[in-house]
């Protein structure tokens, strides 16, 4: 995973995930905590849409060679309750899972349009430095730990995660 494509790509495949292996989820399931105290997977999953609106809004708009930006002005615990609160205000798995697919089509399509020296050029969040694959692959990594966590609590309620079934 060294070049812009392929960073992409994988960052891209959620959508894919989301629509194979989380949309086999009964309701009950998707709304239900992983471990007592935990979030759900709804709540999960649309962490991971507030965290790519976030993205759209706050990160890629002022990347360039050299840019300097500040760490978050907020708290992460701030954009993480209120998307755990939007998770269970009512909207259905299937309205949930589309609203992140659509978030996360909406980066890709715009990171798409980026040419190869703005995804290598150096920038600064905090003075340390990045470059945006690196930045792209740390949220890959973000996905890969909270697909995993559903996946095994998938797993624990039963669910098969075999692609033929």
């Amino acid at each position: 995973m060294t070049d812009q494509r392929s960073v992409l790509y994988e960052y891209a495949s959620l959508t894919d995930w989301l629509q194979e292996t989380a949309m086999k989820m009964s309701e009950e399931i998707f709304f239900k905590p992983i471990k007592p105290g935990k979030w759900s997977p709804a709540q999960i999953i649309y962490h991971i849409s507030a965290w790519d609106a976030y993205l759209m809004q706050e990160r890629i708009p002022y990347l360039s060679s050299e840019a300097s930006l500040k760490g978050l002005a907020f708290s992460v615990e701030e954009v993480n309750s209120s998307a755990a609160r939007h998770a269970h205000s009512g909207l259905s798995m299937v309205e949930l899972i589309n609203e992140t697919v659509k978030e996360r089509q909406r980066v890709v399509d715009h990171l798409n349009q980026l040419d190869r020296k703005q995804w290598t050029d150096t920038f600064y969040i905090d003075k340390f430095p990045l470059c945006l694959t690196s930045y792209i692959k740390g949220l890959i990594e973000h996905d890969e730990h909270h697909k995993l966590q559903i996946e095994v609590f998938m797993s624990e309620q039963g669910l098969s995660l075999s692609l033929n079934s």
